[in-house]
């Protein structure tokens, strides 16, 4: 039987799209697909296999980067490392949800999803990502996408919370991000907000990815609410909003937007992969702007945790 692997070449959202490409190789050609991945004490892959990818691994493997239908049609019988968050549509799309349904947290983490949001049942969550970090500001003046990877001020997530507590009083915000926590105390001072109480055990992206709370669990958590502030491009909010869970809408920033005019759009592609919701971010393709009522945004649910224990 050939073996596929796929090592920790990204960060963890990343991974979790290449894993579409390797169950369509497996599904094609009979591949065993290993994960040499450091968060597998959080959550496991129905149908992959723990491993380590060691030198002599890669010896006589084909390195799988951009996978187009020719590579595709190639790896029969083959050593795969694969390295590609994107793949032939006609292969990936019809079992892109399926797979994402074969990752499952580890009992642990859903335990302290379960706790975190206990106080706030029934009550309507909003969830906030905040990339830092690794995403890099253009302007603290106006969100600007001229970075490929471009973070999203603080100020616009302060107004659209002001917005969402505006339109609906009842509301709380679950929290989730990486760097440091002192450029976000003032939105912990003035919203009310909540965190995961479940440290992350992982070190190995270095200080511009770190993050306080276990990212696997702040995942799964994001991808319990029905509403998401979401980081554009990022494949964590993507997988958060568009693939886990339950179906998610997308507030984003819109291009051009300042501190004194702050804009609001929405993004609802659940199911899509990955390519359209960087699309989304970088072109504003399938991103409606909101008017003043957020029209199409409810804000009224509560959090959908059922899902987890499926």
């Amino acid at each position: 039987m050939p073996t596929l692997y796929i090592d920790e070449f990204v960060g963890i959202s990343n991974r979790f799209e290449a894993l579409p490409l390797a169950f369509a190789i497996q599904q094609r050609y009979g591949h065993r697909i290993v994960l040499d991945w450091a968060e597998l004490d959080s959550f496991r892959v129905e149908g992959t296999t723990r491993g380590k990818v060691r030198p002599w691994t890669k010896l006589g493997a084909v390195r799988v980067r951009d996978c187009d239908r020719a590579l595709f049609d190639t790896l029969g019988g083959k050593k795969v490392i694969c390295r590609s968050l994107d793949g032939p549509d006609e292969f990936l799309d019809p079992i892109y949800l399926d797979v994402a349904r074969k990752v499952k947290a580890a009992d642990f983490v859903i335990d302290g999803i379960e706790r975190a949001f206990a106080p706030h049942a029934g009550r309507p969550v909003v969830a906030v990502h905040i990339r830092q970090g690794d995403y890099h500001m253009v302007s603290t003046e106006r969100y600007d996408i001229g970075a490929e990877w471009p973070a999203v001020p603080v100020w616009w997530y302060a107004a659209a919370m002001r917005k969402v507590l505006a339109l609906q009083p009842n509301a709380v915000f679950f929290v989730a991000h990486n760097g440091g926590r002192d450029t976000l105390q003032a939105l912990f001072d003035e919203f009310p907000t909540f965190q995961l109480d479940l440290k992350s055990p992982y070190d190995y992206k270095g200080p511009d990815h770190q993050s306080a709370v276990n990212p696997v669990a702040d995942l799964f958590a994001l991808a319990c609410c029905p509403v998401l502030l979401a980081t554009p491009v990022s494949g964590y909010s993507h997988w958060a909003a568009n693939v886990m869970g339950e179906p998610s809408v997308s507030v984003v920033p819109l291009p051009g937007c300042t501190q004194q005019a702050p804009a609001f759009g929405k993004v609802s592609m659940f199911g899509s992969r990955m390519p359209r919701w960087r699309a989304a971010g970088r072109t504003g393709s399938d991103t409606v702007q909101l008017d003043t009522a957020w029209t199409g945004v409810d804000l009224s649910q509560p959090a959908s945790l059922a899902w987890l224990r499926a």
